[in-house]
This record gives structure tokens, C-alpha cells and sequence, in this order.
């Protein structure tokens, strides 16, 4: 059999006729050391529970404060504030207005504030005397905000004013720190402190600030730094691999996702994805965060109107899908760091979640891990293949229940990955028979094949390479 290049970088968009390979629930490993192989396919983390359901809604946004002695995570579910501990120990903090709709959170080490488009609230942790809205005249309906050199920061909503509250408080907004962006009309979509720097996102402007100690207003625009870009989806914005990420859109009219790299954007979607995402009746309502996977800095990005979630590999600056069990948009909606947990929210219920690597389904539902072919094809020439062979980490079932004999599912397409034919299931070892091979033979033939490879069985996923008998090409 020769060795038969049969995954590859690229990815499904405008055209299968193009480009077929499809990704779902793993990513790419490249090897620096070719050892076996140059480029692996991992299965990706699973979840498990962490806090069960902390109210029958979804969260609308964590927020984790580590430094406190008795460390808490936040979390907005309906119209309610709870604080869980690292057991897991839930409380209720207090009302807020509102019962639907991202909200936005950030602390000073002593107090938290939370905003939520028409209100904002603040909550003593260190002197805890219940949640309590923010009546100051001067302090606008926030949309989102952030903390920078003693001041919280909001933006108004629907308006391109953006406030700062008097320091080291939550609660007193002077009339003397309100400020308005000048670069181009249109109302601030989301403003957020990133590496000293106040970042002031328009929808299609962006401008950057920094403490300039004036007495009147201490933040000033930075010469020369204001770009012609704007933020897309207001909850998009997340922190990044030392940087920020979320959906932009420019003023050429096409949205893509890019990371901040100073004062520009770097894009990170690749010309297929922003075909497919260009075509979604909506963006804006798009959701994002960012974690790190063995190495590997994750930007998980959700569209709900859609009912998609894409996932981009920093490390191997890749795209794959990410699906729940019924092959619709990702479980995954809010993230926080917390006590070394990397944690999401279920935007179906109230549940919270681990991201574990060692789990390979998702709250014990199948987590199907699905990986489509490069076109394996000679110049329209009918190909043969009477052999082929996938290898894998094998021997890797569990002692009982699903799983015991892990299954490898094979479908191909004799057509350019337009349609596909199921050809069975090969067992990938039960555990301990690290020498299985995963093997199918007499596929038939075809002027243009490509291969589905599919596993739902919960355990380690892992491809390295394949090999194949083709008749009537050279590979």
C-alpha cells in the first residue's frame, strides 16, 4: 500500500468542487518532528459537570474574581446574580431589571460591576451588603464595560458616549468624566482595557486610549491610532493569546474574524470561512471566548441565528467546526477562568461545565468526531481503491459500556463529496490491543472520491495518517 495523503489543511467553502475537507470536533497537531507523521487530527475536549444546574435558565454572563480569599465565580442566569465557590456552593446575590440578553462584568479587587444595556449594578465582595443598582444622574444605560488605572468604564448604549466612574468606585460617575468618541459617527459597541490601552469599539471605527493625567478627562486619544474598522458583534470581543479577538466588519462591507495585533487587526478567517459567514442572515449577535488546549490557543466562535460554532487552532492557525450531539451550534456560550478551571456556560439550561481533555463526550452526550477528505482523484481518470487503511491510536476502549470496542465509521462519496455511501464500521481496538488496524477493502471505483470518517464511541481520538491499494493513479 502507498501512503496516501488524505488529510490536509484546507477547508470546505464556496465550492466542494474546490475544496471538501471538513473538520468537526478535532484540530490539527503539526509535528516539528515528523516522527510517524507531519500532521496529526486530534479529537477535541469534552465537558464535564462542574456545578450542576445553577437555575433553569442559561447564563448570561460569568465573571471569575480569584484574588478574593474565598475566591468566587459570577453568573447571571435570568434576572438574578448568584456567586458559586470552588465547591461549587451556589448563592444568590441580588435582582437585576433585566431578564434576557448578554451582560458584561468586571472588578476592582473590591467591588464588581455588572451592566446589562439598560442598568448597572454593583456588589461589595470584600464588605458584601447585597447588589445594588447604580443611581448616580450622570451614569448612563452601559452596555458593556471594562476597568482600567482605578476607573470602571462603561459604554452608553446606542450612543458613542463612554463614562468613567470616580476612582476605585462603582457607584459615583462624575459629570466631568464623560467623554464621546470623534473618529466617525455610529454608536460604541463595546469598550475593553487590554494591555494598558482603553479600546473603544465603534461599528465601523475603532479608537484608542490611554491615561494622559489630564485633570479635566485623564484619557486621550493616541495620535494617529484611530482605524477604519469596527466591532460587528458587541460579545464577540474576548481575550485572546495575549491579544483580542471577536467579529469585525470593515467599510468594504463583509465581516470576518480578526485578532487586535497593536492598533491593527489581523484576520484569522480564512477566505472560505468569510464566505460562509457572509452569507448568515445575522452576525451581531455573535458570542466568542478564547482557552488554551495542551498548547494550543482555542477562539471559539458562536453564531446563534446561524446555529454554528467555528473554532480557530492558534497554534496551527486552522478552522474547524465545533457540534453538540444533534449537529447544531456548540454547548458552549460564556467562559471564565477559575481556580485553574477552564469553565462554560450551557446556552440551553443553567448547567456550568468543565473543558476536561480527558473526556471525549459532552456531559456524557456523544460527542461525534467527523473528519472529511482531501479530493482523491487523477486527472478525471476512473480510480480503483481495493485497499485502504487509517491509522490511528488504537487500544484505546474502556473496560465497559460504550466504548469497550471503539468503532471507526467509513462513508464515501463517488461524486466530490456531494453526496456519500455508508461502507461500515472498523473496530479501533478495545483497550490494551494497541496493534489493531483499521482497515476497509473493495470500495469500488470512482473519478473523484472523498472519504468520511466518523466516531461517537467516548474515547481517545487520534489520526495520524492513512494508507491505500489505488488502482489507475500515482499517490
Amino acid at each position: 500500500m502507498a501512503r496516501l495523503e488524505l488529510f490536509g489543511v484546507g477547508m470546505l467553502g464556496e465550492s466542494k468542487a474546490i475544496d471538501a475537507q471538513r473538520r468537526i470536533n478535532c484540530y490539527l497537531a503539526p509535528q516539528s518532528d515528523a516522527d510517524r507523521t507531519r500532521l496529526a487530527l486530534i479529537g477535541s475536549p469534552g465537558l464535564s459537570i462542574w456545578s450542576g444546574s445553577v437555575s433553569a435558565s442559561p447564563s448570561r454572563g460569568m465573571w471569575a474574581v480569584n484574588s478574593l480569599t474565598t475566591p468566587l465565580l459570577f453568573t447571571v442566569h435570568a434576572g438574578t446574580l448568584y456567586s458559586v465557590n470552588n465547591a461549587g456552593v451556589v448563592a444568590s446575590v441580588g435582582s437585576i431589571g433585566t431578564t434576557s440578553g448578554d451582560v458584561s462584568m468586571v472588578d476592582n479587587g473590591t467591588e464588581l460591576l455588572l451592566v446589562d444595556g439598560a442598568k448597572g449594578y454593583a456588589y461589595n465582595m470584600v464588605s458584601p451588603a447585597g447588589l445594588n443598582e447604580i443611581t448616580d444622574g450622570n451614569f448612563p444605560a452601559p452596555k458593556t464595560c471594562t476597568w482600567l488605572d482605578t476607573y470602571f468604564i462603561v459604554n452608553k448604549t446606542g450612543s458613542n458616549q463612554y463614562n468613567l466612574s470616580q476612582n476605585n468606585t462603582a457607584t459615583t460617575w462624575p459629570a466631568i468624566n464623560i467623554n464621546f468618541t470623534g473618529s466617525a459617527p455610529g454608536a460604541l459597541q463595546a469598550v475593553q482595557a487590554d494591555h494598558s490601552i482603553l479600546n473603544l469599539f465603534g461599528d465601523v471605527y475603532t479608537e484608542f486610549n490611554q491615561n494622559a493625567g489630564t485633570p479635566d478627562f485623564p484619557f486621550a486619544v493616541i495620535p494617529g491610532s484611530s482605524q477604519e474598522f469596527g466591532l460587528a458583534a458587541a460579545f464577540s470581543l474576548c481575550k485572546y493569546d495575549n491579544s483580542l479577538a471577536g467579529v469585525f466588519k470593515n467599510r468594504m462591507g463583509e465581516v470576518n474574524i480578526s485578532r487586535m495585533e497593536g492598533f491593527r487587526l489581523k484576520k484569522i478567517s480564512t477566505p472560505e470561512l468569510d464566505y460562509i459567514i457572509n452569507q448568515y442572515s445575522t452576525t451581531a449577535d455573535a458570542t466568542a471566548f478564547g482557552y488554551m488546549n495542551g498548547g494550543h490557543p482555542m477562539l471559539q466562535v458562536t453564531f446563534p441565528t446561524a446555529g454554528v460554532t467555528w473554532e480557530y487552532d492558534g497554534f496551527s492557525q486552522k478552522w474547524g467546526e465545533r457540534q453538540s450531539t444533534t449537529n447544531g451550534r456548540y454547548w458552549a456560550k460564556k467562559f471564565a477562568t477559575f481556580q485553574g478551571k477552564r469553565l462554560v456556560s450551557d446556552y440551553q439550561n443553567g448547567n456550568i461545565y468543565q473543558i476536561d481533555p480527558t473526556v471525549y463526550s459532552d456531559n456524557g452526550s456523544p460527542m461525534p468526531m467527523e473528519v472529511w477528505s482531501k479530493h482523491i482523484w487523477n486527472d478525471d481518470k476512473y480510480l480503483v481503491i481495493n485497499k485502504i487503511q487509517i491509522d490511528v491510536q488504537a487500544g484505546v476502549g474502556v473496560a465497559t459500556g460504550q466504548g469497550e470496542n471503539p468503532q471507526l465509521m467509513l462513508e464515501v462519496s463517488k461524486d466530490g463529496g456531494n453526496t456519500f455511501t455508508n461502507v461500515g464500521w472498523s473496530s479501533i481496538g478495545p483497550v490494551g490491543e494497541y496493534t489493531q488496524r483499521v482497515i476497509w477493502r473493495s470500495l469500488g471505483r470512482a473519478r473523484d472520491w472523498v472519504l468520511k470518517l466518523r466516531i461517537t464511541d467516548p474515547v481517545k481520538r487520534v489520526i495520524t495518517g492513512a494508507s491505500a491499494e489505488i488502482v489507475g493513479g500515482t499517490f
